[in-house]
């Protein structure tokens, strides 16, 4: 009863006014959160964080800022979290430490090097209706859309994959994350052996009164962890000189990119080696075999792009994209891989400015206005 009350008086507006001015500041949070027999991390050595992006513009013009901007590419280091009494939720990578009388801590996507992103959570009244949750706890919560298949699997899947180096994953009690919505999601878990029923979905937050498992969002050193995962699982011989053309049509996706008036020139690719798949027709164990028998891939950019690096070094990866939207989250796996990356852009556009890309994730990509005996030539 008295922990309620003291609650109430946390977000109470008048109780608010009165602490803001004596809110506990980021290296204060960060001592508390280290010093705290309660809460530990592991560092994740040895986790080189720099990279040069290998882009070559297929299409003979400048590279877009949006590709090119960072490189090298930066990115942060990797922890993995132990936390107790703290709330959280499938929806959100942010860690709210509820015994931290003036604040609350994300240890999310936003987290960086070892200082705690302290933010004003006291507009959170959710967290009052926090249901407590006894035993081990793996929170695998994101912002990000949970049904994108580069989301999932880069903000996810990877991050398993990353805890399982250090935890028995059968040993946790429940697993929060986004509700299982594809038939890729459960297939992918199986290979885990992640126990889909221990999985708690409802985008409410929980208060975790045991002992919370989680780890830092990172989608770009995370195909390395893939890569390492699924080289070391395969015992197959498996012939890894195939070409690939990733075959995507209005129903493919959650975005409607495609490919118009590309029939006649499907022969080009065929007599070029390249064999046409679709990847969400396909299991998530048969993805991965094609992935990890490509020495190049090449397609209208997107999801399907996401296992690219399961390839070799050196592998050859080109995304086709359209007049109005160019994105760099494939390029940006590539460089941590190695893989040599290409792009061509539609009727190779390029805007007087930077800023002027409409970015229509929907549009269609007319193939009269792509070269692609260039795209072919990249591959040889």
């Amino acid at each position: 009863m008295y922990q309620k009350i003291k609650n109430k008086l946390r977000f109470n507006r008048f109780t608010r006014k009165i602490r803001f001015k004596n809110r506990i500041s980021a290296s204060e949070a960060c001592t508390y959160w280290l010093k705290s027999n309660k809460n530990k991390f592991i560092y994740e050595g040895n986790n080189i964080n720099s990279f040069e992006l290998n882009i070559t513009s297929v299409d003979s013009k400048e590279i877009p800022l949006s590709l090119s901007w960072a490189n090298p590419l930066i990115t942060r280091p990797r922890f993995i979290y132990s936390l107790n009494n703290v709330v959280v939720s499938p929806a959100e990578s942010h860690i709210y430490f509820c015994d931290l009388d003036k604040s609350s801590s994300d240890l999310g996507s936003k987290f960086d090097c070892n200082k705690l992103s302290i933010f004003d959570f006291y507009k959170k009244n959710e967290l009052l209706e926090a249901k407590e949750i006894p035993g081990n706890i793996l929170h695998l919560g994101i912002s990000s859309n949970p049904s994108n298949f580069y989301h999932w699997l880069h903000e996810i899947y990877a991050r398993i994959i990353r805890i399982q180096k250090n935890y028995n994953i059968d040993k946790f009690d429940f697993y929060i994350m986004p509700a299982l919505m594809h038939k890729y999601q459960k297939e992918a878990l199986d290979l885990l052996k992640v126990d889909s029923r221990k999985i708690i979905s409802d985008n409410a937050f929980y208060r975790c009164t045991g002992n919370l498992v989680t780890a830092n969002i990172d989608n770009i050193v995370s195909g390395i962890d893939l890569r390492n995962f699924f080289w070391a699982k395969n015992n197959k011989q498996i012939d890894q000189s195939k070409k690939y053309f990733l075959d995507r049509d209005a129903n493919s996706g959650l975005q409607k990119r495609e490919l118009v008036n590309f029939d006649k020139f499907k022969c080009k690719y065929e007599e070029s080696g390249f064999e046409f798949i679709k990847p969400e027709k396909v299991s998530f164990e048969k993805q991965i075999d094609l992935f990890l028998s490509a020495k190049g891939v090449v397609g209208v950019n997107g999801s399907a792009f996401s296992l690219s690096t399961l390839m070799n070094n050196d592998s050859k990866v080109v995304e086709i994209f359209p007049k109005s939207f160019v994105d760099p989250a494939i390029s940006n796996i590539c460089a941590p891989a190695k893989l040599k990356y290409g792009f061509y852009i539609e009727d190779s556009y390029r805007p007087q400015n930077e800023n002027n890309w409409d970015r229509d994730a929907n549009a269609k990509i007319n193939a009269d206005l792509i070269d692609h005996d260039k795209i072919i030539k990249f591959f040889n």
